[in-house]
């Protein structure tokens, strides 16, 4: 495998999601697949085309995006939430400025369970099992809940595990944990600094059993490292004093007290939390350029067994008219732009018929015919390289339109930007022309030409070269 290979979340996921599907399931019909991932030229790559082309026939790729959707939806809700939590705490314990703030409940109220959780995730991170904190639990949990539709639980499960096969599943839901409790207690501090500066509080501490000096002690403490930060801090007799709500310079103490709240609430509550978000998600982003699928899992190398690569072989005696014949060193991958190729080619034709059919123009590069599997297989391997502008498949009206030739109409169809089916000898009394009419009407993207001359055929082209 290449190192250098770069993989993106996405890709992984949709590999893992394959992988998962067929562990499952059973394996897949892939035979479009491998013709496509036969073309690229590392192994990765090819297991990404791969699971790429399955997961977009199978729908598994919307999913995918409906989920990641739904995710990043959910985080945002709950960092709203989060948001709305600490301006209600802080206004809720500060009050309405009609009665004095204690300033050790004030405290405990906006720091107690910030603290507690702090200290649990630091235990349990000991842990082998360790799930980075049950708050961001509540974030899968609603994408669940907002992501509805097929193969969701199936996205969902190839997510963790991709995840988890690189080691970083905690580190992510501890991201998670520390950007909402960060955000929370942003919220706390901006609500308690805007009720600062609207109303007038009073703050006093309360005791029965403690001596004063234990507050001083207590609040001289807290105070070194805000200190550092030019927060302000009550001096200590300033501490004992606030024993009673009427003071000699109760201004001089509220603005000190507010000071000393304040740089608490940003020193030992968010400060904690921004530095942890940031060495938690260094350590994701780390390990999440490591992701990648296993290609020495006995999975992986099932699967590169089954898709050959693909060598070109150059044929000196065959004239080389159109970039069909030639071929391209770096294949356009699908969605890219088509080339400005007209093609013609013929499914199954009665060996009667002139090939290539007179009065098609110069401009056509008349290919085939398809008339078995290895030719089938070439010709769609080709179309992976070439996406002509305009494609014109020739079929047979006096052959029944089976499963298999309107799946090669679909697949060839896909390669070109449009398609033409020329449906010849339907005026016979053999044709089955109604059963390819029908048929054929299942697919709105495809043109149908039932006039037996090349000249219909090439007016489409002319209307078309664009």
């Amino acid at each position: 495998m290449d190192k250098h290979t770069k993989v993106s979340f996405k890709q992984a996921w949709l590999c893992e999601a394959i992988h998962l599907r067929e562990s499952q399931w059973g394996p897949q019909d892939d035979s479009k697949a491998r013709l496509l991932a036969q073309n690229e030229y590392t192994p990765i790559a090819k297991i990404i085309r791969r699971a790429t082309e399955l997961s977009q026939a199978s729908g598994l790729t919307t999913s995918i995006t409906k989920l990641s959707a739904a995710g990043w939806l959910a985080f945002f809700v709950i960092l709203g939430l989060a948001i709305l939590t600490g301006a209600s705490s802080a206004f809720a314990t500060l009050g309405n400025g009609t009665q004095p703030v204690n300033i050790v409940w004030a405290l405990l109220s906006l720091l107690g369970l910030n603290l507690l959780s702090l200290i649990i995730w630091c235990v349990t991170l000991l842990s082998p099992t360790a799930t980075g904190g049950r708050l961001a639990q509540l974030w899968p949990w609603l994408t669940r809940k907002l992501a509805r539709g097929p193969d969701m639980g199936l996205a969902v499960q190839a997510w963790w595990s991709v995840w988890h096969q690189a080691r970083a599943t905690r580190w992510l839901l501890s991201t998670g944990t520390h950007l909402i409790w960060m955000t929370l207690l942003l919220a706390a501090t901006g609500a308690t600094l805007f009720a600062l500066s609207t109303r007038q509080y009073d703050f006093v501490w309360e005791t029965t059993v403690l001596s004063p000096d234990v507050f001083v002690n207590w609040v001289g403490w807290l105070a070194v490292i805000p200190q550092w930060f030019g927060f302000t801090v009550p001096d200590p007799d300033i501490v004992r004093t606030s024993t009673l709500v009427s003071q000699h310079d109760a201004e001089t103490a509220r603005r000190l007290w507010s000071g000393w709240l304040l740089g608490c609430l940003v020193i030992y509550g968010v400060l904690p939390r921004v530095v942890l978000s940031l060495v938690c998600s260094l350590i994701v982003v780390r390990r999440r350029a490591h992701i990648k699928p296993d290609l020495l899992s006995p999975y992986y190398v099932a699967v590169l067994n089954r898709i050959p690569s693909f060598i070109h072989h150059a044929d000196d005696t065959a004239p080389p008219p159109s970039i069909f014949d030639i071929g391209n060193d770096h294949p356009p991958y699908a969605g890219e732009a088509h080339t400005t190729e007209h093609l013609l080619i013929a499914i199954e034709p009665d060996p009667k018929d002139l090939w290539p059919p007179e009065g098609i123009g110069s401009i056509v590069t008349c290919v085939g015919p398809i008339d078995s599997r290895e030719s089938r297989q070439k010709i769609l391997r080709k179309m992976a390289h070439v996406r002509p502008l305009n494609l014109v498949l020739v079929c047979d009206a006096r052959h029944s339109p089976d499963r298999g030739t309107l799946r090669l109409i679909r697949d060839l169809s896909e390669c070109a930007k449009r398609t033409l089916v020329w449906l010849r000898h339907n005026q016979d009394s053999q044709a089955h022309t109604p059963a390819w009419l029908s048929q054929l009407r299942d697919l709105p993207e495809i043109k149908l030409n039932i006039r037996d001359d090349p000249a219909s055929v090439m007016q489409w082209i002319e209307r078309h070269h664009d």
